[in-house]
Protein backbone atom coordinates (compact mmCIF):
# COMPACT_ATOMS: atom_id res chain seq x y z
CA UNK A 1 0.00 0.00 0.00
CA UNK A 2 2.87 2.39 0.84
CA UNK A 3 4.40 2.15 -2.64
CA UNK A 4 1.08 2.51 -4.46
CA UNK A 5 0.09 5.48 -2.28
CA UNK A 6 3.39 7.22 -2.99
CA UNK A 7 2.94 6.61 -6.71
CA UNK A 8 -0.55 8.08 -6.48
CA UNK A 9 0.86 11.15 -4.72
CA UNK A 10 3.59 11.54 -7.33
CA UNK A 11 1.01 11.70 -10.10
CA UNK A 12 -1.81 13.61 -8.38
CA UNK A 13 -0.25 16.01 -5.92
CA UNK A 14 0.61 18.71 -8.46
CA UNK A 15 -3.05 19.01 -9.43
CA UNK A 16 -4.22 19.06 -5.81
CA UNK A 17 -1.74 21.83 -4.96
CA UNK A 18 -2.71 23.71 -8.11
CA UNK A 19 -6.37 23.63 -7.04
CA UNK A 20 -5.52 24.73 -3.51
CA UNK A 21 -3.42 27.64 -4.73
CA UNK A 22 -6.07 28.83 -7.19
CA UNK A 23 -8.58 28.84 -4.32
CA UNK A 24 -6.15 30.77 -2.10
CA UNK A 25 -5.62 33.41 -4.77
CA UNK A 26 -9.30 33.63 -5.70
CA UNK A 27 -10.59 33.98 -2.14
CA UNK A 28 -7.77 36.39 -1.22
CA UNK A 29 -8.62 38.69 -4.12
CA UNK A 30 -12.19 38.85 -2.83
CA UNK A 31 -11.64 38.97 0.93
CA UNK A 32 -8.34 40.77 1.55
CA UNK A 33 -9.69 44.16 0.33
CA UNK A 34 -12.68 43.72 2.66
CA UNK A 35 -10.37 43.05 5.59
CA UNK A 36 -8.27 46.12 4.80
CA UNK A 37 -11.33 48.36 4.48
CA UNK A 38 -12.62 47.29 7.89
CA UNK A 39 -9.38 47.99 9.73
CA UNK A 40 -9.19 51.11 11.89
CA UNK A 41 -6.91 53.60 10.17
CA UNK A 42 -6.78 51.31 7.13
CA UNK A 43 -4.38 53.43 5.06
CA UNK A 44 -1.90 53.83 7.89
CA UNK A 45 -2.08 50.11 8.64
CA UNK A 46 -1.43 49.19 5.03
CA UNK A 47 1.46 51.67 4.91
CA UNK A 48 2.97 50.14 8.07
CA UNK A 49 2.64 46.63 6.65
CA UNK A 50 4.32 47.69 3.41
CA UNK A 51 7.10 49.55 5.26
CA UNK A 52 8.10 46.68 7.54
CA UNK A 53 7.70 44.26 4.66
CA UNK A 54 10.09 46.30 2.54
CA UNK A 55 12.54 46.45 5.44
CA UNK A 56 12.40 42.67 5.93
CA UNK A 57 12.92 42.04 2.21
CA UNK A 58 15.84 44.48 2.08
CA UNK A 59 17.62 42.96 5.09
CA UNK A 60 17.15 39.42 3.77
CA UNK A 61 18.25 40.34 0.26
CA UNK A 62 21.22 42.59 0.94
CA UNK A 63 22.47 41.99 4.50
CA UNK A 64 22.24 38.23 4.95
CA UNK A 65 24.63 36.27 2.69
CA UNK A 66 22.92 34.28 -0.06
CA UNK A 67 23.85 30.71 0.76
CA UNK A 68 22.47 27.29 1.56
CA UNK A 69 22.44 26.33 5.24
CA UNK A 70 20.63 22.98 5.34
CA UNK A 71 22.17 20.35 3.06
CA UNK A 72 20.98 18.83 0.95
CA UNK A 73 17.33 19.53 1.67
CA UNK A 74 17.45 22.88 -0.11
CA UNK A 75 18.72 21.23 -3.30
CA UNK A 76 16.04 18.55 -3.02
CA UNK A 77 13.29 21.18 -2.67
CA UNK A 78 14.55 22.93 -5.80
CA UNK A 79 14.70 19.64 -7.69
CA UNK A 80 11.13 18.74 -6.74
CA UNK A 81 10.03 22.22 -7.77
CA UNK A 82 11.60 21.59 -11.18
CA UNK A 83 9.77 18.26 -11.48
CA UNK A 84 6.49 19.96 -10.56
CA UNK A 85 7.11 22.75 -13.04
CA UNK A 86 8.33 20.69 -16.00
CA UNK A 87 6.62 17.34 -15.51
CA UNK A 88 3.73 18.03 -13.08
CA UNK A 89 5.09 15.19 -10.94
CA UNK A 90 5.73 15.48 -7.17
CA UNK A 91 9.01 13.59 -7.08
CA UNK A 92 12.76 13.69 -6.67
CA UNK A 93 14.45 12.73 -9.92
CA UNK A 94 17.20 10.13 -9.47
CA UNK A 95 18.03 9.86 -13.17
CA UNK A 96 17.23 12.78 -15.40
CA UNK A 97 18.08 14.49 -18.66
CA UNK A 98 17.91 18.27 -18.96
CA UNK A 99 18.01 19.03 -22.65
CA UNK A 100 16.04 21.20 -25.05
CA UNK A 101 14.84 23.38 -22.17
CA UNK A 102 13.00 20.79 -20.09
CA UNK A 103 13.68 18.06 -17.54
CA UNK A 104 12.98 14.45 -18.49
CA UNK A 105 13.06 12.00 -15.61
CA UNK A 106 13.61 8.27 -15.99
CA UNK A 107 13.66 7.29 -12.30
CA UNK A 108 11.59 9.20 -9.76
CA UNK A 109 11.15 8.85 -6.00
CA UNK A 110 8.67 10.36 -3.56
CA UNK A 111 10.15 12.60 -0.85
CA UNK A 112 9.22 12.38 2.83
CA UNK A 113 8.75 16.15 3.16
CA UNK A 114 5.45 17.82 2.14
CA UNK A 115 5.54 19.65 -1.17
CA UNK A 116 3.93 23.06 -0.53
CA UNK A 117 7.25 24.89 -0.71
CA UNK A 118 8.49 23.08 -3.85
CA UNK A 119 5.13 23.96 -5.39
CA UNK A 120 5.80 27.67 -4.69
CA UNK A 121 9.19 27.23 -6.36
CA UNK A 122 7.48 25.61 -9.34
CA UNK A 123 5.29 28.69 -9.74
CA UNK A 124 8.38 30.91 -9.73
CA UNK A 125 10.13 28.57 -12.18
CA UNK A 126 7.19 28.77 -14.56
CA UNK A 127 7.42 32.57 -14.53
CA UNK A 128 11.19 33.18 -14.32
CA UNK A 129 12.67 29.89 -15.52
CA UNK A 130 14.49 27.22 -13.53
CA UNK A 131 17.56 28.56 -11.76
CA UNK A 132 19.20 28.36 -8.37
CA UNK A 133 18.74 32.06 -7.68
CA UNK A 134 14.96 31.89 -8.01
CA UNK A 135 14.63 29.88 -4.79
CA UNK A 136 16.53 32.52 -2.82
CA UNK A 137 14.45 35.34 -4.25
CA UNK A 138 11.24 33.50 -3.34
CA UNK A 139 12.29 33.37 0.31
CA UNK A 140 13.31 37.03 0.46
CA UNK A 141 9.83 37.93 -0.81
CA UNK A 142 8.37 35.56 1.79
CA UNK A 143 10.30 37.47 4.48
CA UNK A 144 8.61 40.71 3.44
CA UNK A 145 5.17 39.12 3.30
CA UNK A 146 5.62 37.60 6.77
CA UNK A 147 6.36 41.01 8.32
CA UNK A 148 3.29 42.44 6.59
CA UNK A 149 1.09 39.56 7.78
CA UNK A 150 2.34 40.16 11.35
CA UNK A 151 1.07 43.75 11.13
CA UNK A 152 -2.33 42.68 9.79
CA UNK A 153 -2.79 39.84 12.30
CA UNK A 154 -1.94 42.12 15.22
CA UNK A 155 -4.26 44.86 13.97
CA UNK A 156 -7.21 42.51 13.46
CA UNK A 157 -6.68 41.03 16.92
CA UNK A 158 -5.87 44.13 18.99
CA UNK A 159 -6.75 47.18 16.88
CA UNK A 160 -3.51 48.93 17.88
CA UNK A 161 -1.61 50.26 14.87
CA UNK A 162 1.47 51.22 16.88
CA UNK A 163 1.69 47.77 18.47
CA UNK A 164 1.16 46.10 15.09
CA UNK A 165 3.89 48.18 13.43
CA UNK A 166 6.33 47.50 16.28
CA UNK A 167 5.58 43.77 16.07
CA UNK A 168 6.23 43.74 12.34
CA UNK A 169 9.43 45.73 12.88
CA UNK A 170 10.71 43.26 15.48
CA UNK A 171 9.94 40.30 13.23
CA UNK A 172 11.85 41.97 10.39
CA UNK A 173 14.86 42.47 12.72
CA UNK A 174 15.06 38.98 14.24
CA UNK A 175 18.55 37.69 13.30
CA UNK A 176 17.59 34.11 12.41
CA UNK A 177 14.53 35.36 10.52
CA UNK A 178 16.85 37.42 8.30
CA UNK A 179 19.56 34.77 8.01
CA UNK A 180 17.26 31.95 6.92
CA UNK A 181 15.26 34.17 4.56
CA UNK A 182 18.16 34.26 2.10
CA UNK A 183 18.36 30.48 1.83
CA UNK A 184 16.27 27.91 -0.04
CA UNK A 185 14.89 26.37 3.17
CA UNK A 186 11.20 25.58 3.69
CA UNK A 187 10.78 27.14 7.15
CA UNK A 188 10.22 30.78 6.05
CA UNK A 189 7.27 29.87 3.83
CA UNK A 190 5.90 27.36 6.36
CA UNK A 191 5.89 30.11 9.00
CA UNK A 192 4.30 32.61 6.60
CA UNK A 193 1.38 30.41 5.61
CA UNK A 194 0.80 29.25 9.19
CA UNK A 195 0.34 32.89 10.19
CA UNK A 196 -1.71 33.62 7.07
CA UNK A 197 -4.04 30.75 7.94
CA UNK A 198 -4.55 32.08 11.47
CA UNK A 199 -5.17 35.59 10.10
CA UNK A 200 -8.00 34.30 7.90
CA UNK A 201 -9.54 32.42 10.84
CA UNK A 202 -9.41 35.52 13.06
CA UNK A 203 -10.91 37.60 10.26
CA UNK A 204 -13.76 35.11 9.89
CA UNK A 205 -14.38 35.32 13.64
CA UNK A 206 -14.61 39.11 13.30
CA UNK A 207 -16.53 39.35 10.01
CA UNK A 208 -18.81 36.26 10.36
CA UNK A 209 -19.40 36.06 6.59
CA UNK A 210 -19.52 33.06 4.27
CA UNK A 211 -16.81 34.54 2.03
CA UNK A 212 -14.47 34.99 5.03
CA UNK A 213 -15.12 31.36 5.96
CA UNK A 214 -14.31 30.23 2.41
CA UNK A 215 -11.05 32.22 2.57
CA UNK A 216 -10.17 30.52 5.84
CA UNK A 217 -10.76 27.04 4.44
CA UNK A 218 -8.74 27.72 1.30
CA UNK A 219 -5.71 29.20 3.08
CA UNK A 220 -5.70 26.62 5.88
CA UNK A 221 -5.75 23.74 3.39
CA UNK A 222 -2.72 25.12 1.54
CA UNK A 223 -0.93 26.01 4.80
CA UNK A 224 -0.90 22.33 5.85
CA UNK A 225 1.31 21.35 2.89
CA UNK A 226 4.63 22.89 3.97
CA UNK A 227 6.00 20.91 6.93
CA UNK A 228 4.66 17.91 8.87
CA UNK A 229 3.81 20.08 11.89
CA UNK A 230 2.04 22.64 9.67
CA UNK A 231 -1.13 20.68 10.34
CA UNK A 232 -1.16 22.36 13.79
CA UNK A 233 -2.54 25.50 12.16
CA UNK A 234 -5.91 23.73 11.81
CA UNK A 235 -6.59 23.31 15.56
CA UNK A 236 -5.25 26.84 16.07
CA UNK A 237 -7.84 28.14 13.65
CA UNK A 238 -10.46 26.16 15.56
CA UNK A 239 -9.25 27.77 18.78
CA UNK A 240 -9.67 31.20 17.16
CA UNK A 241 -13.32 30.47 16.48
CA UNK A 242 -13.83 29.01 19.98
CA UNK A 243 -12.33 32.08 21.65
CA UNK A 244 -13.66 34.83 19.40
CA UNK A 245 -16.86 33.51 17.81
CA UNK A 246 -18.09 30.41 19.71
CA UNK A 247 -21.67 30.76 18.43
CA UNK A 248 -20.47 29.86 14.94
CA UNK A 249 -20.29 26.23 16.03
CA UNK A 250 -24.08 26.19 16.16
CA UNK A 251 -24.33 27.17 12.49
CA UNK A 252 -24.44 24.58 9.71
CA UNK A 253 -22.13 26.56 7.43
CA UNK A 254 -19.17 25.98 9.75
CA UNK A 255 -19.61 22.22 9.60
CA UNK A 256 -19.99 22.32 5.83
CA UNK A 257 -16.73 24.25 5.74
CA UNK A 258 -15.08 21.60 7.92
CA UNK A 259 -16.23 18.88 5.51
CA UNK A 260 -14.93 20.81 2.49
CA UNK A 261 -11.69 21.45 4.35
CA UNK A 262 -11.22 17.74 4.96
CA UNK A 263 -11.59 17.13 1.23
CA UNK A 264 -9.13 19.88 0.34
CA UNK A 265 -6.58 18.59 2.86
CA UNK A 266 -6.91 14.98 1.73
CA UNK A 267 -3.57 15.29 -0.03
CA UNK A 268 -1.96 16.28 3.30
CA UNK A 269 -3.44 13.31 5.15
CA UNK A 270 -2.41 10.96 2.34
CA UNK A 271 1.13 12.30 2.49
CA UNK A 272 1.36 11.82 6.26
CA UNK A 273 0.06 8.28 5.87
CA UNK A 274 2.53 7.51 3.07
CA UNK A 275 5.58 8.58 5.11
CA UNK A 276 4.33 7.29 8.46
CA UNK A 277 6.97 4.58 8.65
CA UNK A 278 9.91 6.80 7.65
CA UNK A 279 12.56 7.11 10.34
CA UNK A 280 13.51 10.70 9.41
CA UNK A 281 17.05 9.76 10.43
CA UNK A 282 16.10 8.84 14.00
CA UNK A 283 17.51 5.67 15.53
CA UNK A 284 14.36 5.33 17.67
CA UNK A 285 11.08 7.20 17.95
CA UNK A 286 10.92 10.52 16.15
CA UNK A 287 8.86 12.11 18.94
CA UNK A 288 9.31 11.19 22.60
CA UNK A 289 9.14 12.74 26.08
CA UNK A 290 12.76 11.75 26.68
CA UNK A 291 14.03 14.26 24.11
CA UNK A 292 12.64 17.12 26.19
CA UNK A 293 15.40 16.72 28.78
CA UNK A 294 17.91 17.96 26.18
CA UNK A 295 15.76 20.16 23.96
CA UNK A 296 13.73 22.07 26.55
CA UNK A 297 16.61 23.91 28.27
CA UNK A 298 18.20 24.84 24.94
CA UNK A 299 14.99 26.01 23.27
CA UNK A 300 13.81 27.91 26.36
CA UNK A 301 17.04 29.79 27.03
CA UNK A 302 17.32 30.58 23.31
CA UNK A 303 14.83 33.41 23.91
CA UNK A 304 16.49 34.62 27.11
CA UNK A 305 20.28 34.43 26.86
CA UNK A 306 21.30 33.35 23.38
CA UNK A 307 23.38 35.49 21.03
CA UNK A 308 21.07 34.50 18.16
CA UNK A 309 17.91 36.10 19.58
CA UNK A 310 17.31 39.56 21.14
CA UNK A 311 16.23 39.08 24.76
CA UNK A 312 14.65 42.55 24.52
CA UNK A 313 12.00 41.08 22.21
CA UNK A 314 11.24 38.29 24.69
CA UNK A 315 10.86 40.85 27.49
CA UNK A 316 8.49 42.89 25.31
CA UNK A 317 6.45 39.75 24.55
CA UNK A 318 6.17 39.00 28.27
CA UNK A 319 5.02 42.58 28.82
CA UNK A 320 2.44 42.08 26.10
CA UNK A 321 1.06 39.04 27.92
CA UNK A 322 0.69 40.83 31.25
CA UNK A 323 -0.66 44.07 29.78
CA UNK A 324 -4.36 44.56 30.61
CA UNK A 325 -7.13 43.61 28.19
CA UNK A 326 -7.58 41.28 25.19
CA UNK A 327 -7.15 38.11 27.23
CA UNK A 328 -8.70 35.80 24.65
CA UNK A 329 -6.69 37.30 21.81
CA UNK A 330 -3.46 37.01 23.79
CA UNK A 331 -4.28 33.42 24.72
CA UNK A 332 -4.68 32.65 21.01
CA UNK A 333 -1.33 34.21 20.04
CA UNK A 334 0.40 32.52 22.99
CA UNK A 335 -1.10 29.22 21.85
CA UNK A 336 0.24 29.89 18.35
CA UNK A 337 3.73 30.34 19.79
CA UNK A 338 3.53 27.32 22.11
CA UNK A 339 2.19 24.98 19.42
CA UNK A 340 5.10 25.58 17.04
CA UNK A 341 7.68 25.90 19.80
CA UNK A 342 6.75 22.89 21.95
CA UNK A 343 6.48 20.38 19.09
CA UNK A 344 10.25 20.55 18.58
CA UNK A 345 10.94 20.06 22.27
CA UNK A 346 9.80 16.46 21.80
CA UNK A 347 11.42 15.94 18.39
CA UNK A 348 14.61 13.88 18.32
CA UNK A 349 16.44 16.60 16.33
CA UNK A 350 14.44 19.51 17.71
CA UNK A 351 17.16 21.30 19.70
CA UNK A 352 17.97 24.75 18.32
CA UNK A 353 21.62 23.81 18.92
CA UNK A 354 21.40 20.61 16.86
CA UNK A 355 23.12 21.20 13.54
CA UNK A 356 21.21 23.81 11.59
CA UNK A 357 17.94 23.19 13.42
CA UNK A 358 17.76 26.71 14.79
CA UNK A 359 15.71 27.22 11.63
CA UNK A 360 12.77 25.64 13.50
CA UNK A 361 12.59 28.79 15.61
CA UNK A 362 11.22 30.64 12.57
CA UNK A 363 7.89 28.87 13.00
CA UNK A 364 7.33 30.55 16.38
CA UNK A 365 8.92 33.94 15.60
CA UNK A 366 5.80 35.63 14.24
CA UNK A 367 3.47 35.08 17.23
CA UNK A 368 6.26 36.15 19.58
CA UNK A 369 6.73 39.31 17.50
CA UNK A 370 3.00 40.07 17.66
CA UNK A 371 3.00 39.81 21.46
CA UNK A 372 6.22 41.82 21.64
CA UNK A 373 4.58 44.58 19.60
CA UNK A 374 1.66 44.68 22.04
CA UNK A 375 4.07 44.88 24.97
CA UNK A 376 6.24 47.57 23.38
CA UNK A 377 3.18 49.68 22.60
CA UNK A 378 1.88 49.30 26.15
CA UNK A 379 5.23 50.33 27.61
CA UNK A 380 5.33 53.31 25.22
CA UNK A 381 1.91 54.37 26.53
CA UNK A 382 3.15 54.14 30.12
CA UNK A 383 6.18 56.24 29.21
CA UNK A 384 3.97 58.85 27.51
CA UNK A 385 2.02 59.31 30.73
CA UNK A 386 5.16 59.91 32.80
CA UNK A 387 7.67 61.39 30.36
CA UNK A 388 5.76 62.90 27.43
CA UNK A 389 8.78 64.88 26.30
CA UNK A 390 10.70 61.65 25.68
CA UNK A 391 8.39 61.00 22.70
CA UNK A 392 8.11 57.21 23.31
CA UNK A 393 6.53 56.60 19.90
CA UNK A 394 9.89 57.61 18.42
CA UNK A 395 12.15 56.41 21.24
CA UNK A 396 10.88 52.81 21.35
CA UNK A 397 11.42 51.99 17.64
CA UNK A 398 14.76 53.83 17.80
CA UNK A 399 15.87 51.55 20.64
CA UNK A 400 14.72 48.50 18.68
CA UNK A 401 16.63 49.61 15.59
CA UNK A 402 19.76 50.52 17.54
CA UNK A 403 20.01 47.19 19.36
CA UNK A 404 19.78 45.43 15.98
CA UNK A 405 23.30 46.73 15.34
CA UNK A 406 24.50 44.20 17.94
CA UNK A 407 23.34 41.38 15.66
CA UNK A 408 24.45 42.68 12.25
CA UNK A 409 27.80 40.80 12.34
CA UNK A 410 25.91 37.57 13.07
CA UNK A 411 23.47 38.19 10.23
CA UNK A 412 26.29 38.98 7.79
CA UNK A 413 28.24 35.82 8.66
CA UNK A 414 28.07 32.74 6.47
CA UNK A 415 29.07 30.61 9.45
CA UNK A 416 31.18 27.50 9.70
CA UNK A 417 28.20 25.18 9.97
CA UNK A 418 28.06 22.70 7.06
CA UNK A 419 31.32 24.00 5.55
CA UNK A 420 31.99 20.64 3.89
CA UNK A 421 28.67 20.51 2.09
CA UNK A 422 28.86 24.20 1.17
CA UNK A 423 32.27 23.63 -0.43
CA UNK A 424 30.88 20.58 -2.22
CA UNK A 425 28.10 22.62 -3.83
CA UNK A 426 30.50 25.41 -4.81
CA UNK A 427 32.99 23.04 -6.44
CA UNK A 428 30.21 21.01 -8.09
CA UNK A 429 28.88 24.20 -9.66
CA UNK A 430 32.38 24.87 -10.97
CA UNK A 431 32.71 21.30 -12.30
CA UNK A 432 29.31 21.55 -14.00
CA UNK A 433 30.42 24.55 -16.05
CA UNK A 434 33.34 22.58 -17.50
CA UNK A 435 31.33 19.54 -18.63
CA UNK A 436 31.00 18.86 -22.36
CA UNK A 437 27.57 18.93 -23.95
CA UNK A 438 25.43 15.82 -23.68
CA UNK A 439 27.29 14.46 -20.63
CA UNK A 440 25.84 12.94 -17.46
CA UNK A 441 27.10 13.09 -13.87
CA UNK A 442 26.74 10.27 -11.36
CA UNK A 443 26.38 11.89 -7.93
CA UNK A 444 24.65 11.64 -4.58
CA UNK A 445 22.79 14.88 -5.35
CA UNK A 446 21.40 14.86 -8.91
CA UNK A 447 18.76 17.53 -8.11
CA UNK A 448 21.26 20.37 -7.94
CA UNK A 449 22.78 19.39 -11.29
CA UNK A 450 19.31 19.26 -12.86
CA UNK A 451 18.58 22.80 -11.63
CA UNK A 452 21.89 23.88 -13.21
CA UNK A 453 20.76 22.32 -16.50
CA UNK A 454 23.07 19.28 -16.32
CA UNK A 455 22.09 15.64 -16.85
CA UNK A 456 22.60 13.65 -13.65
CA UNK A 457 21.74 10.38 -11.93
CA UNK A 458 22.18 8.78 -8.53
CA UNK A 459 25.65 7.30 -8.10
CA UNK A 460 24.24 4.12 -6.59
CA UNK A 461 22.89 3.16 -10.04
CA UNK A 462 26.46 2.38 -11.14
CA UNK A 463 26.69 -0.16 -8.31
CA UNK A 464 23.22 -1.71 -8.30
CA UNK A 465 22.58 -1.62 -12.05
CA UNK A 466 25.90 -1.69 -13.93
CA UNK A 467 24.27 -3.06 -17.06
CA UNK A 468 22.11 0.08 -17.22
CA UNK A 469 25.25 2.22 -17.14
CA UNK A 470 26.90 0.07 -19.81
CA UNK A 471 23.92 -0.25 -22.13
CA UNK A 472 22.11 3.03 -21.57
CA UNK A 473 24.26 5.82 -20.16
CA UNK A 474 27.40 5.36 -22.27
CA UNK A 475 25.26 4.89 -25.38
CA UNK A 476 22.94 7.83 -24.67
CA UNK A 477 25.39 10.50 -23.51
CA UNK A 478 28.02 11.15 -26.16
CA UNK A 479 29.66 13.78 -23.96
CA UNK A 480 30.66 11.12 -21.45
CA UNK A 481 29.72 9.65 -18.08
CA UNK A 482 31.28 11.43 -15.09
CA UNK A 483 31.56 10.65 -11.39
CA UNK A 484 31.18 13.44 -8.84
CA UNK A 485 33.38 12.65 -5.82
CA UNK A 486 31.39 14.69 -3.34
CA UNK A 487 30.69 15.40 0.32
CA UNK A 488 29.26 11.91 0.93
CA UNK A 489 32.45 10.31 -0.36
CA UNK A 490 34.33 12.00 2.50
CA UNK A 491 32.08 11.40 5.51
CA UNK A 492 32.46 8.61 8.04
CA UNK A 493 29.54 6.63 6.62
CA UNK A 494 30.65 3.26 5.23
CA UNK A 495 27.52 2.85 3.10
CA UNK A 496 27.93 6.14 1.25
CA UNK A 497 31.71 5.85 0.86
CA UNK A 498 31.24 2.31 -0.47
CA UNK A 499 29.13 3.64 -3.35
CA UNK A 500 31.91 6.04 -4.33
CA UNK A 501 34.68 3.45 -4.18
CA UNK A 502 32.57 0.81 -5.90
CA UNK A 503 32.08 2.99 -8.99
CA UNK A 504 35.78 3.75 -9.32
CA UNK A 505 36.65 0.08 -8.79
CA UNK A 506 34.05 -1.04 -11.32
CA UNK A 507 34.99 1.29 -14.17
CA UNK A 508 38.15 2.63 -15.67
CA UNK A 509 38.43 6.33 -14.98
CA UNK A 510 40.44 9.50 -15.54
CA UNK A 511 40.69 12.39 -13.09
CA UNK A 512 39.33 15.57 -14.69
CA UNK A 513 39.47 18.04 -11.80
CA UNK A 514 39.84 18.08 -8.04
CA UNK A 515 39.66 20.54 -5.17
CA UNK A 516 40.62 20.35 -1.49
CA UNK A 517 38.92 21.96 1.52
CA UNK A 518 40.50 21.09 4.87
CA UNK A 519 40.57 17.30 4.98
CA UNK A 520 37.81 16.87 2.37
CA UNK A 521 38.60 16.14 -1.26
CA UNK A 522 36.20 16.87 -4.10
CA UNK A 523 36.79 15.59 -7.62
CA UNK A 524 35.32 14.93 -11.04
CA UNK A 525 36.23 11.70 -12.86
CA UNK A 526 35.41 10.65 -16.39
CA UNK A 527 34.44 6.99 -16.51
CA UNK A 528 35.47 4.66 -19.33
CA UNK A 529 33.16 1.96 -20.73
CA UNK A 530 33.96 -1.47 -19.43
Amino acid sequence: MGVSLRNLLINSQFWALELQFVLVVGTSVIEMPRLLRQLPRARETLAAALAVGLLAWTLASFVAPRTNRIYYDEQIYQGIGQNLSDLHLAQMCNDGTVEYGQLQCWRGEYNKEPNGYPYLLSLAYRIAGVSEGVAFRVNTVVAGLAAGIAVLLSTVLFGDLRGAALGGLMLALMPMQITWSNTAAVEPSAALFGAFGLLTAVWFARARTASALAWTVAVLAFATTFRPESILVVPLAGAAVVLLAPREFARARLWWAVAIGLLLTAITWMHLLAVLGDSWGASGNRLAWSYATVNLPVNFWFYVRDLRFPALFSAAALAGLVAPGFRREKALVAGFFLAFWSIFVFFYAGSYNYGADVRYSLLSNLPLAVLAGVGASWMASKMSGRWPRARPSVLVPAIILFQFLWYVPLVRATGEEAWGARADVAFAREFARSLPANAIVLTHNPAMFHVWGVNAAQMSIATTDQSYVDGRLFARYAGGVFLHWNFWCNVADPTQVAFCNSVLNGFGHDLVAERQMRNYRYALYRLRPR
